[in-house]
């Protein structure tokens, strides 16, 4: 009975041996599954991040790449609309540097100038010193009572000032283009790129 009580007693072990075995091969499949789940999932997150990220980066580029495509297009048509108004200028000065047509010339930016300040009294005018002869006679041709004196800073056109000097009136080429610049830029842009 000895015998047979030992055998019962390994054939039970055998079975708690085995059926111990089973459990722990099915808690570590289960223990695997879990980490494979686990890191699967935590391998999509991180791909997520990753492509969101990226995602991310492309966009940055695409707007970092569209400003400066916008910039450089601002740039080339700021320097167009410079080089029409830079043509206009070298035109001008062309024209005013006619000798037939300078006089005229003068004689319009000197009545310009001069129109706001009839009845102002003795006018004082400055001009470059090539220019004093043919405003003279400007005056004269206008009928204004000026004084009609040399300015180095005044060229292409007049400074006109009221009697008592709280009135000055400049008419140069140059600053009638600036001011016509300034209100001709939109303009000119538009004729330059009309959608």
């Amino acid at each position: 009975m000895g015998t047979q009580l030992i055998q019962l007693l390994e054939q039970e072990a055998r079975v708690e041996k085995d059926q111990a075995l089973k459990e722990a091969e099915t808690k570590a499949e289960e223990v695997i599954a879990a980490a494979r789940q686990e890191a699967q999932e935590t391998e999509a997150a991180a791909r997520g991040r990753v492509e969101a990220e990226l995602a991310q980066a492309k966009a940055r580029a695409a707007s970092t790449a569209s400003l400066r495509a916008s910039a450089l297009v601002l740039a080339a048509k700021d320097q167009a609309i410079r080089q029409v108004f830079e043509q206009a200028e070298a035109e001008l000065r062309q024209a005013a540097a006619n000798p037939q047509r300078r006089g005229a010339v003068l004689r319009s930016l000197l009545r310009e100038a001069a129109q706001g300040l009839s009845g102002a009294g003795r006018l004082t005018v400055e001009t470059s010193s090539a220019d004093v002869a043919a405003v003279r006679d400007a005056c004269r041709e206008l009928g204004l009572d000026a004084d009609v004196r040399e300015a180095a800073e005044v060229a292409d056109g007049v400074r006109v000032a009221s009697a008592d000097g709280r009135v000055v009136v400049e008419n140069t080429l140059g600053s009638r283009l600036a001011r016509a610049q300034r209100e001709m830029v939109s303009r000119v842009a538009e004729t330059l790129w009309r959608r």
